[in-house]
């Protein structure tokens, strides 16, 4: 008799995949990419470790599927944002450079994760972080080009997305109870963004 994979045993494997996942989120972020280990997901997640191979095939597989996920997240709580903005580009733009900040903030073992943890490694985990960064940058030279077509847009949007990462990396960096407020911080790049590129801040 063949055997057939019932709706609610699906179900099951999607929950335990999506645990494994959450767990070695939260171990990346507290611990790093290289202190992390797979025995140390396994037990944190109470699970077995043919559990986790049956998921993943690796450490490094279980990271790349955190980065994969934290772009899907992301691109979604942009686009919200985007979407919620009033119909002005430099609105937006500024609507979805706060919520970018905003939403790293709120999950900072997945900023962790992107912003710190992937520098240096691995060629196909550089390779899903830079597809992550080219779409914000690509979607950032296409405002650029509307707002100051005299600007050189990809430029202008790389050092967009640089002053975002690199306020997101020191905000990271400080003992949690030194962080400024993330509304203050994510509102303080947009401003400066902005007025970098010459945006007309009354549009």
């Amino acid at each position: 008799m063949a055997y057939r994979t019932t709706a609610r045993m699906a179900e099951r494997k999607k929950e335990q995949r999506a645990h494994l996942l959450q767990t070695a989120i939260g171990l990346f972020g507290k611990h790093g990419y290289h202190a992390t280990t797979v025995p140390m997901i396994v037990a944190a997640s109470g699970l077995s470790t043919g559990a986790f191979y049956f998921y993943f095939r690796s450490k490094e597989d279980v990271f790349a599927a955190a980065l994969e996920r934290f772009g899907e997240r992301i691109a979604a709580a942009l686009n919200e944002a985007i979407e919620a903005a009033p119909p002005s580009v430099s609105k937006r733009m500024s609507a979805a450079c706060e919520r970018l900040i905003s939403f790293m903030a709120e999950n900072p073992d997945e900023a962790r994760i992107w912003v710190v943890e992937t520098s240096g490694q691995s060629e196909r985990l550089e390779k899903i972080r830079r597809e992550i960064v080219d779409t914000h940058a690509k979607a950032v030279q296409v405002a650029v080009a509307i707002l100051r077509p005299d600007l050189d847009a990809p430029v202008a949007a790389r050092c967009w997305i640089g002053a975002v990462h690199e306020t997101v990396h020191h905000w990271l960096s400080l003992p949690p109870a030194k962080r400024p407020a993330p509304g203050r911080v994510s509102r303080a790049v947009a401003d400066f963004n902005l007025r970098g590129i010459g945006a007309p801040t009354g549009e």
